[in-house]
């Protein structure tokens, strides 16, 4: 998703010519270009698997790659308020604002009450990072079968569980990473197989190997969310429309 915060952004792609936009979601994966006219952009990236995006592009992709989000009250959110999200660094805050966005395009309901069983579960596998754990281990330790235990997580987190076990070794490992630990040791520590599972693991979730991350730190500033959420993206640029490989990828 992408919010202007002065004027007015421009988009096109393979069948639309440059038009104006305020503000606007863009289906992953679609080629397009942008052109930020002297002004200044807010983008949102989602995981498309989240319930969060799911639900956002059925609302305003069914039949588009680009929709400019007029179906909401979107516009009632003040500049001044895009403009604090641009300079916060506070991860709460910035889920907070996040979750303020969210709740002017779609009716997002807040999830149940969650079963006593799976708060349990998601406590275990915090205060066990550093093993190895296995889906069985933790049906195992709140009884209930690997099948069922799945099911309930899918259904009152949003996730699988096994995406939730990686996402943590993930973020874990980041922080790690960004203290100049080695990868090696690293990646014994937090969970993980081996450095090559790590590696593995950056690339399917990020997009970008840790030696990436680590390099693009001397030069941005990356909000590591410990637990709880984490920011990124990848952005691969073609040189037109016809290209199969990108020339140019910019990962962060």
């Amino acid at each position: 998703m992408v919010f202007d915060i002065d004027k007015e952004f421009l988009l096109k792609d393979k069948s639309m010519e440059w038009r104006k936009f305020s503000a606007a979601i863009i289906r992953t994966s679609h080629v397009h270009q942008l052109d930020s006219n002297n002004s200044i952009q807010l983008f949102i990236y989602l995981d498309k698997e989240s319930d969060y995006a799911k639900k956002l592009t059925e609302k305003f992709l069914q039949n588009k790659d680009i929709s400019d989000l007029q179906n909401s009250d979107i516009g009632k959110v003040s500049s001044n308020f895009f403009k604090k999200l641009l300079v916060i660094s506070d991860c709460d805050k910035l889920f907070q604002g996040f979750l303020t966005i969210i709740n002017h395009l779609i009716n997002f309901e807040k999830p149940h009450q969650k079963d006593e069983r799976i708060t349990e579960a998601i406590s275990f596998i915090t205060n066990h990072q550093e093993q190895t754990l296995k889906i069985k281990d933790v049906a195992n330790h709140i009884h209930l079968s690997e099948s069922r235990l799945r099911f309930l997580f899918k259904k009152q987190v949003g996730q699988p569980i096994q995406s939730f076990m990686l996402w943590l070794k993930v973020i874990n490992s980041l922080n790690l990473v960004l203290k100049g630990k080695q990868i090696t040791n690293t990646a014994y520590d937090v969970g993980f197989w081996d450095a090559s599972h790590m590696i593995r693991s950056y690339k399917e979730l990020l997009g970008v190997a840790p030696s990436t991350i680590k390099k693009y730190e001397k030069d941005l500033k990356i909000i590591s969310c410990g637990e709880t959420n984490f920011y990124t993206f990848r952005t691969e640029i073609l040189k037109d429309w016809n290209s199969v490989k990108p020339y140019k990828i910019i990962d962060v």
